[in-house]
């Protein structure tokens, strides 16, 4: 049986951190600054019943310009939560984690980590193929695996003792999206090239299908192992093939992709029209010497309106040292996901993950609306149902514990190293 004594250190929940709350605020309002401390995970005397939440953000690898905004969340929604009394009485404690990629041994000893530490829940990974890692050895400890990025279809129907949730959507919906504007945008033919493991695959895969739904024709479409840093003879496929759009679905290695494309004449700048998807177009503009060789690229990542929620956006930045440089993709879904599992606990009244399990798709669909921690623990306390639909919602979760639509940005590079958000445009998808 899992124990509910706790044996670790308050210490390790959050570092100085200040809350200031504003004059009509509910305290979740205010600003946050955070300094981060050396965390001493000794274990000393806990609280009984208290919640402890572990991460497994990407911190390096792959994915990496997808961590900071990811570990603000985390730290943003566990200090929003304590400001507002905690759970169960007492404050929740939050672990740090690196994820790695899959070309590194490092996302399983950190789980090893985090379960020794009694986490009731893991925030993580980002990546689909990570996850995919992890996911028996989390779910079979009866602990909580809640991912703000996966978007991999496999997870719709994976065997994980009902204790697996994302707050991102399948990649059924980001693929409908992505070929719905690709063909709006006059492509007849779509090149392919994409990263084979469960996120890539699954991506290109769901493009494909909706892309010749619409009357389009996908030729070549091309997989490359993790790991590659040559695509020579992949790029000169796609340049001898000629399409009129190619789609680039991969990670950080997809600098090399454009920049090889670039060389061969079928570049964002040429005649060639060219596609990326949220493992890259946030973040790769800043990872080329030259980031004026991809402008014109478009791209589509899960995303609510950023202009809607600058209050957050600030508030996030704030949340991580140095700031996040304009990058606050799956910050709101990983704030999201720690506030649904506190929701989930308080409905449950308890702290044990299967409890907590069994309630968190119902916290986010069918009760009162509310969209902060506050907010809803006061509809959960005057006896009523909430219906969080948060940050980066509404969510309104399947019995798969994901998503039944989402909002997505279509993102756009115009000379600069990130995308210009004044050409952003924003669609939601359902199933």
């Amino acid at each position: 049986m899992r124990r509910t004594r706790r044996h670790l250190e308050l210490a390790a929940i959050i570092s100085a951190i200040a809350l200031v709350a504003t004059a009509c605020g509910d305290g979740e309002e205010g600003a946050v600054t955070t300094t981060q401390a050396a965390v001493d995970e000794t274990p000393s005397d806990g609280v009984e019943g208290q919640l402890v939440i572990g991460t497994l953000a990407p911190v390096t690898g792959d994915l990496a310009f997808l961590g900071p905004p990811e570990v603000a969340g985390a730290r943003l929604a566990v200090a929003d939560i304590n400001a507002a009394g905690g759970v169960l009485g007492a404050d929740v404690v939050l672990h740090e984690g690196d994820s790695g990629d899959t070309n590194q041994d490092i996302a399983n000893p950190e789980v090893d980590r985090l379960l020794a530490l009694e986490v009731d829940a893991i925030i993580g990974a980002a990546s689909s193929a990570v996850s995919k890692l992890v996911i028996d050895k989390i779910t079979g400890n009866n602990v909580i695996h809640f991912s703000p990025a996966n978007t991999s279809p496999d997870f719709t129907t994976y065997d994980d003792n009902g204790l697996y949730f994302r707050t991102a959507p399948s990649d059924l919906l980001q693929g409908k999206v992505l070929a719905d504007l690709v063909a709006s945008e006059g492509n007849e033919i779509a090149g392919v090239l994409y990263r084979q493991e469960s996120y890539g695959q699954g991506l290109a895969d769901s493009f494909r299908d909706n892309f010749e739904s619409l009357g389009g024709a996908v030729d070549p479409f091309i997989a490359y192992a993790p790991g590659t840093d040559n695509f020579d003879a992949e790029v000169d496929q796609l340049a001898g093939a000629n399409p009129d759009a190619i789609v680039v679905i991969g990670f950080q290695e997809s600098a090399t992709i454009l920049v090889t494309m670039h060389e061969r004449g079928v570049g964002a700048t040429s005649a060639t029209n060219v596609y990326g998807v949220d493992g890259n177009i946030g973040g790769i503009g800043s990872e080329l010497s030259d980031p004026s060789i991809i402008s014109g690229m478009r791209g589509t990542e899960p995303s609510v309106n950023l202009t809607a929620i600058t209050d957050f956006t600030d508030r996030l930045d704030g949340a991580y040292e140095g700031g996040l440089d304009g990058v606050f993709a799956y910050g709101a879904e990983t704030y999201d996901a720690i506030v649904i599992v506190a929701l989930a606990a308080l409905v449950a009244g308890s702290n044990n993950p299967v409890d907590i399990g069994a309630q968190i798709n119902d916290v986010t669909r069918g009760g009162t609306k509310c969209t902060s921690f506050t907010e809803c623990k006061d509809i959960i306390e005057g006896g009523g149902d909430p219906d969080y639909d948060g940050v980066g919602g509404p969510y309104e979760f399947v019995d798969a514990g994901e998503p039944a639509a989402a909002s997505f940005r279509i993102a756009t590079y115009s000379g600069g190293d990130r995308p210009d958000s004044a050409l952003d445009e924003y669609v939601f998808a359902g199933g």
